[in-house]
């Protein structure tokens, strides 16, 4: 049993040996594989995150952009007593996009896009008789919304 068990020892012994002088041997080869790897996973997570941030500042800027349409819109029918039926059938198609986009920035804008979709919906029809409170509501929405967005593109790196 002792020479089996010297047998078994240094067959071990042997086995990790040949591993030691094989992982030495191949030094160069197992760093270079190490960092290629590595470099490979690194690129693909700044490649995603360089594109969820370009989808975030071009939605950002999309809200933006229908944000200052969507005042003038709500400007004309309060200041200009434009009620036509184009105002505001134009005023619900702004603040659909302006609700959509928003969910593409980030959740807290999706929220407050969601609220200035309601802010319109409830405020449209009273725009029209020349309410200050149906003003103040939709423009404190726009001007809210507007912020957040800010917030997060300013966020972004």
């Amino acid at each position: 049993m002792a020479a089996n068990e010297t047998s078994t020892s240094s067959a071990a012994l042997s086995l990790r040996e040949r591993f030691g002088a094989g992982v030495r041997r191949h030094a160069v080869a197992l760093i270079s594989l190490t960092v290629a790897l590595f470099g490979t996973s690194y690129n693909t997570w700044r490649n995603q995150t360089t594109e969820a941030h370009r989808n975030t500042r071009t939605a950002g800027f999309m809200v933006l952009e229908t944000l200052g349409q969507l005042q003038e819109v709500a400007d004309r029918r309060y200041y200009g007593g434009d009620h036509s039926d184009e105002n505001r059938v134009s005023g619900w198609g702004k603040v659909g996009v302006v609700r959509d986009m928003s969910s593409l920035v980030s959740p807290a804008a999706e929220i407050q896009g969601r609220a200035v979709f309601e802010a319109w919906q409830a405020n449209v029809d009273k725009l029209d008789g020349v309410d200050a409170q149906a003003e103040k509501t939709v423009t404190h929405a726009i001007s809210d919304l507007r912020d957040r967005v800010i917030v997060e593109l300013r966020g972004l790196n």
